[in-house]
């Protein structure tokens, strides 16, 4: 399975389904919060086995945004994504760095972890 089908599969039961790739869903209204947003933030050729042409194989970081409307449940959410991602396939660690900040557009609060999914490893 490929990264994104793994982010979408382990994270989907935790928000009902609201668990998107890239971008939250955009139109008149907002969206149903609380929600997950996953991003491939690069994807890097692992050295030992460059010049397969095999993406299957590359090393993916990922950053994840969590979103909802108080603070005490974006801190839950947080809490229930950094369990599920603990034992993935390919298997998966959490980088340093990330950041929670509130939006006042939007009236919500929001982490960001990042991962590596180590796929040479798999």
């Amino acid at each position: 399975m490929s990264v994104p089908e793994v982010l979408y599969q382990e994270l989907r039961a935790l928000v009902a389904d609201r668990a998107y790739p890239n971008t939250f869903p955009q139109g008149d209204a907002l969206p149903v919060w609380p929600a997950l947003r996953y991003t491939i933030v690069s994807n890097d050729v692992a050295g030992s086995l460059c010049g397969t042409n095999n993406e299957d194989t590359d090393d993916v970081r990922v950053q994840v945004d969590i979103v909802a409307t108080t603070y005490s449940g974006m801190r839950l959410l947080k809490s229930q994504v950094l369990t599920t991602l603990e034992e993935t396939d390919p298997p998966c660690s959490r980088q340093p760095g990330g950041f929670e900040t509130y939006d006042a557009e939007t009236k919500t609060h929001r982490a960001v972890v990042d991962y590596l999914f180590q796929q040479s490893s798999a």
